[in-house]
């Protein structure tokens, strides 16, 4: 394994940075008091701000997409947005066998904390930066960002590879 390549150097940097991101918001240790919101309350209420940016009704379906997740796992997270009174379901003005989701006062206020937080945190780290670094780097960082959203990851190549090097062959592997 060549660790060596600038491909290697990305894959340490943000494996490091999701631990280190999710740690403010992720569930504490038994005996502590538990968060006021939890990371998954935040995943899902940024999707749903997002999403309604760009279109009318935002469904469970929707956030779904969004985050990449079962139709089940977003009803579930939907659910427990809805349960911390961050989101509110409503009646859909285009089809009223369905609801659409909503953020509520408190999840706009809890959005908006989370994403100014961030961004001063992050303003904080490249803070001693030369002006031309921090914009290069958001630059690149966006183009990073942009290509992976365009040529996402083959997962199911990757589950085959995994039961191949694990020796697992009663595993239903998804071929594409």
């Amino acid at each position: 394994m060549n660790d060596r390549t600038p491909g290697a150097a990305i894959d340490v940097a943000l494996f490091r940075l999701r631990r280190i991101w999710a740690r403010p918001l992720r569930a504490r240790r038994a005996g502590e008091p538990p968060r006021p919101v939890q990371m998954s309350n935040v995943m899902v209420v940024h999707a749903v701000h997002k999403l309604s940016l760009d279109v009318p009704e935002v469904t469970v379906g929707a956030v779904a997409e969004q985050l990449d997740v079962d139709p089940s796992t977003a009803s579930r997270l939907v659910n427990d947005a809805i349960g911390a009174g961050l989101l509110a379901r409503e009646e859909s003005a285009v089809d009223a066998r369905r609801a659409r989701l909503v953020l509520s006062e408190r999840g706009r206020r809890v959005l908006e904390v989370v994403v100014r937080y961030r961004r001063t945190y992050l303003d904080g780290l490249i803070a001693d930066w030369a002006e031309a670094d921090r914009e290069t780097f958001a630059r690149l960082l966006a183009r990073f960002a942009e290509a992976a959203v365009a040529r996402p990851a083959d997962l199911a190549g990757l589950d085959r590879m995994v039961a191949e090097a694990a020796g697992v062959t009663d595993v239903a592997v998804t071929r594409p």
